[in-house]
């Protein structure tokens, strides 16, 4: 596969960041918008899981990956992967203490979404074509995530303006971080299958996952939120509408990249992004002292 334009990327650094979240974050740290925050608590719970998904999609070919540069980013990527889980579970509590049940939600997320769909999938496709489409959706989804993050820290579209401060902090290192390793998972693939089917097959059933998953979360928290009435919402909806608006746009364009046949995800050429945050926000990732 050709790979046109494509930029240098950066070895996956892991590191050990502590934004001081643990209760010490309003219940509505989204700008204080009901909607925004009950959406992002859906992501909090759905990307832990997520992220076990593309550990495990990777590492079933960690053997077949000769490249030593390759597997040196792999590991890198495994590292980056296992600290984004621990940092989203951490806050966990907190929001267990502002009413939103995260727990049974990522309980119910774990046995649908890996093992009743996962397993439905498996036994209709194979266990072998089950791991390349495992890799697939694990691609696309580093798609999406890597554009949701260009979008988040781009200063020009400012995605998270009035955002809890330490909030911010957490998703904005999430994003760069997802931005440093966008390519690893694609790089793996194109070892293992490089056929377009099974790329855009991803893609599909990707975005499937990502959208439903984390619409039920929303309902779920919203419906279940004794701080707010029901007839608070749409106006909640309504109040960051355009701001919503304007993240979709920037993202359907790069999304829609993906389908091109000599597509990699270095084309994007979002890597500033990333380095200007890492570079000014070295606070949270120094060892404290004893």
């Amino acid at each position: 596969m050709a790979n046109n334009n494509v930029i240098p990327m950066n070895m996956p650094q892991v590191r050990r960041p502590d934004f001081g979240l643990e209760n010490n974050f309003t219940k509505y740290y989204a700008d204080g918008n009901v909607f925004l925050t009950q959406l992002l608590n859906s992501l909090h719970v759905v990307f832990p899981e997520g992220e076990k998904l593309f550990i495990r999609a990777v590492k079933n070919y960690a053997d077949e990956i000769t490249d030593p540069q390759l597997k040196a980013r792999v590991k890198g990527f495994i590292g980056q992967e296992t600290q984004h889980m621990a940092q989203h579970e951490r806050i966990w509590d907190t929001l267990e203490s502002q009413g939103v049940k995260a727990r049974e939600y990522d309980a119910w997320y774990a046995k649908n979404a890996y093992e009743t769909v996962e397993g439905a999938i498996e036994k209709l496709v194979g266990p072998e074509m089950y791991k390349r489409l495992q890799l697939s959706v694990t691609c696309a989804l580093e798609h999406y995530t890597a554009t949701l993050a260009e979008v988040a820290i781009d200063p020009e579209i400012n995605a998270m303006e009035g955002f809890d401060e330490k909030m911010k902090a957490l998703l904005m290192w999430h994003a760069a971080e997802e931005i440093e390793h966008k390519s690893v998972a694609f790089d793996v693939m194109q070892q293992v299958d490089g056929s377009q089917l099974t790329k855009n097959i991803g893609m599909v059933v990707g975005t499937w996952a990502l959208l439903w998953y984390g619409a039920v979360g929303t309902v779920k928290f919203l419906a279940e939120d004794k701080d707010i009435k029901l007839s608070d919402i749409p106006g909640s909806i309504a109040e960051k509408a355009p701001r919503l608006a304007k993240v979709v746009a920037a993202m359907v364009p790069k999304i829609l990249q993906y389908f091109r046949p000599d597509f990699h995800p270095d084309q994007m050429n979002n890597d500033q992004l990333a380095i200007d945050y890492f570079n000014a926000n070295q606070k949270f990732f120094e060892k404290k002292a004893g």
